[in-house]
């Protein structure tokens, strides 16, 4: 909606009518920046200026008040420091020069060194300018959540990283380009320098090449070649944008991961570009922050002069405030905006995912808005590329970063590139997730008593119905926000602090035969679960490790013993908060048990193998060999058949869940922890018997890209089928689980009180920050222990 400014009230008596700035441009406050330049510069406490509207402190009269009803005497007016962070822009804040200040003081105590408050220029136009404290953030930024990707399904928002010179340039790819018939990945320029260097993408837990940096490259532009008509010859504008040169277009998707599809780039140019941007909801997914959700806060943010040379960036991006048109007093906003590793991200436009009636103005002739649907998500429209941040502190001592952006119009215009938009569409935001959260959420609904009830009122701290999965919408993953317990594995723990183990108890690569050639784990621990131990276990992957070959160890069935008595003891300590916990989590490892290939040396294919002792074995992961294997498209098979081929048709197979579910099939488990990883063990033995690894390797055709080789699994009756049956055995195996846990903790003798919903906050320290919630153990850890023996 454009912004409307009303006149304020005044004597009708004065001619020429008293200046209230509404009809000042865009390029009279550039004209009035420029002549006043030197001056401000000059000035020892300005750090930067900008174009804007003027900054009103949200404890001020006019915050809430348009001009036309005048501050009462009754009350003061606010003369405490005004910053990015408490301050709000409303439809009557006039356009203004912004002066960005390192300290504030009361213009009184200035003296000679104080901002004036009106610019005048030589023709008469006169503009005003709004002073902002933002002192700079001068310590080492904290560290960072992320990178969080799990899937090997590649777009805008994943993590890259190149190395150089003994430094790391750590980045966010920010969409798919072409040029020239050739496809790149677009972001920063320190990612994307040099020519012919490795870069790598982020996936679950580690970096792998995905291509390689080229010569096409772009640093600064005179603004007045991108904006001519504006023409500020001295100022040169920041784009810092480069493009790597992808191994295959089949391993991309040109969405973007946590904001969907991408629509129309936003053309900016000298009449595209006005004021009515300021205060625009932009969202993003940076690489190391994940989901950001912020507000543009200024233009062309001028923030340094160097040898008669002013360095500019199109756009100042802060925190959203979502004070809901200043029906929120005092709005939590999330500080910092960005982190490092968020350079190369895509900001785009943010519609609400619904309409809001509120929005609608009938006299203004403006609409209800709603974010443009795609195949499976929302459509939204790119704004600018992110290249770098400015780290502030508020006036409450927080710690802020603000995005610094370029027109991602202008990167295409000077690289001459087009965005790609429709290669391999039709994935959720976050795609990958389906079986995780539609795990959990069913295993709730299968309770009841006392136990039914605390899950049912915390299936939504779990994960999400059929329908929203089925829309394509999804959570907030990143920033330091809650992520829905069925994934904390994945988006948290992978990369968490304290959680070197976290990767090998997500598999358990037992079904090939032992060094000596006796029978495979797999089939040990279903002929006699005694076998169910991790000193055995761990004796059993010793003997390929001391022969040089693989599989390496996995602990699955261990880490569902584990949560299984970390649920008891919580329950016997009244801790029904932690209870709650470790049922969700637990989900994620059991929907993993599930998948045949979870449990498989052919995890990610056919790998290389080792002859030892007449018999074949895979090479070490560590090898070049196997290491040249995963770059292969053959290794893309376990993200195809777990994550894309649910993609394929997600109503339907929730749905054909659903209809499973029905069949009476009752899962029992033994009250111990040796029980708990004896359901798990038979749930990884029935999956495999239903579907072997080799089949579904048999039917992929890796020529195919990977959207294809997706359908082509979907539609082959028998692996859906089967696929189908696991994933409803992992809900009934779930749903089992919990409730032996719970008879084991003595449930039912939890006081009411307690049977409740567990808040966000209340959850999010547990498993973010407890390192005692279910550490992640070695299988050395777990034999030495003696925890996990029969």
């Amino acid at each position: 909606m454009a912004l409307q400014t009303r006149r304020p009230a005044g004597s009708t008596g004065i001619f020429p009518p008293r200046r209230d700035y509404a009809s000042l441009s865009l390029k009279d406050l550039l004209d009035a920046r420029e002549a006043y330049h030197v001056y401000l510069s000059q000035l020892d406490n300005v750090i930067a200026t900008a174009i804007g509207r003027y900054c009103i402190r949200q404890d001020d009269w006019y915050a809430e008040n348009p001009p036309d009803r005048p501050r009462p005497p009754s009350v003061a007016r606010v003369k405490g420091p005004r910053t990015l962070a408490n301050s709000v822009i409303r439809p009557w804040s006039w356009p203004a020069v912004l002066v960005f200040v390192k300290q504030w003081e009361q213009p009184e105590h200035l003296g000679a060194n104080a901002v004036p408050s009106t610019l005048y220029l030589a023709d008469g136009r006169v503009v005003p300018t709004c002073v902002i404290a933002a002192p700079p953030d001068e310590a080492l930024p904290e560290q960072s959540a992320g990178p969080f990707h799990a899937s090997h399904l590649l777009g805008g928002g994943y993590s890259c990283l190149r190395e150089h010179q003994g430094e790391q340039a750590l980045g966010t790819f920010a969409c798919l380009v072409r040029k020239g018939g050739s496809y790149y990945g677009l972001t920063n320029r320190h990612v994307a320098g040099g020519d012919g260097e490795i870069v790598k993408a982020y996936i679950r837990g580690n970096y792998e090449p995905i291509g390689k940096t080229s010569n096409i490259a772009v640093d600064r532009q005179p603004m007045s070649s991108v904006f001519p008509l504006w023409g500020e010859q001295s100022t040169l504008l920041t784009l810092d944008a480069g493009l790597i040169k992808i191994n295959d277009i089949n391993e991309w998707t040109s969405q973007a991961f946590g904001i969907g599809e991408i629509g129309d780039v936003f053309d900016a140019t000298e009449h595209s570009v006005t004021l009515d941007i300021i205060g625009c909801p932009v969202r993003a997914f940076g690489g190391t922050s994940g989901v950001i959700e912020g507000e543009v806060r200024a233009l062309f943010f001028r923030y340094e002069v160097q040898g008669g040379r002013e360095y500019a960036t199109d756009l100042l991006i802060g925190p959203r405030r979502n004070d809901d048109h200043a029906r929120i007093k005092h709005p939590k906003i999330e500080h910092p905006l960005t982190r490092p590793g968020d350079s190369g991200t895509l900001w785009f436009y943010d519609p609400p995912f619904k309409p809001r009636p509120n929005d609608a103005n009938e006299d203004l002739g403006v609409g209800e808005e709603a974010a443009e649907a795609g195949v499976r998500v929302r459509r939204l429209r790119p704004i600018a590329m992110q290249w770098g941040g400015q780290r502030v502190m508020t006036q409450d001592g927080v710690r802020s970063a603000y995005a610094l952006g370029s027109f991602l119009s202008s990167i295409c215009r000077s690289l001459d590139v087009e965005v790609v938009r429709n290669w391999s569409l039709g994935h959720d935001e976050y795609w990958g997730k389906i079986g995780h959260f539609s795990i959990g959420w069913k295993a709730c609904d299968r309770l009841s008593g006392d136990l039914g009830r605390l899950m049912k009122a915390n299936q939504e701290r779990i994960g999400f119905p059929n329908e929203t999965i089925a829309d394509g919408s999804g959570f907030r993953v990143g920033r330091d926000g809650f992520v829905p317990l069925a994934d904390v594995p994945d988006y948290v723990w992978v990369h968490g602090a304290g959680r070197g183990s976290e990767n090998i108890q997500h598999f358990a690569d037992i079904d090939i035969e032992d060094i000596d050639g006796g029978p495979s784990m797999l089939q040990r621990c279903v002929d006699d679960p005694a076998n169910i131990s991790a000193s055995k276990w761990k004796a059993y992957f010793d003997g390929f490790a001391a022969k040089d070959v693989g599989p390496e160890e996995g602990a699955l069935p261990f880490r569902v013993w584990q949560i299984w008595d970390a649920m008891v003891a919580y329950l016997k300590k009244g801790d029904v908060l932690r209870f709650v916990a470790g049922a969700g989590v637990m989900a994620h490892y059991v929907g993993d048990a599930s998948q045949p290939l979870h449990c498989s040396y052919m995890h990610h294919g056919i790998p290389p193998m080792k002859r030892v002792g007449g018999r074949n074995y895979p090479v070490p992961r560590d090898s070049d060999e196997f290491k040249e294997f995963k770059t292969s498209r053959e290794a893309q098979i376990h993200g195809i058949y777990e994550e894309t081929m649910l993609e394929v048709d997600t109503a339907g197979a929730l749905a054909a869940i659903d209809e499973e579910l029905k069949k009476q099939r009752d899962v029992k488990v033994d009250r111990s922890g040796h029980g708990a990883a004896k359901a798990v063990i038979a749930l990884m033995s029935d999956a495999q018997t239903r579907l072997a690894p080799k089949t579904i390797i048999d039917a992929d055709d890796p020529s195919l890209g990977p959207k294809a080789r997706a359908t082509a699994l979907w539609n082959d009756d028998d692996i859906r089928k089967a696929t189908i049956r696991s994933l409803a055995d992992s809900v009934r195996v779930l749903a089992a689980l919990w409730t032996s846990a719970w008879q084991a903790g003595g449930g039912s003798g939890v006081p009411k009180a307690k049977i409740r919903t567990y808040e966000e906050e209340e959850l999010e320290p547990v498993y973010r920050r407890d390192q005692k919630f279910v550490p992640s153990l070695s299988l050395d850890e777990m034999a030495e222990s003696g925890k996990f023996e029969p």
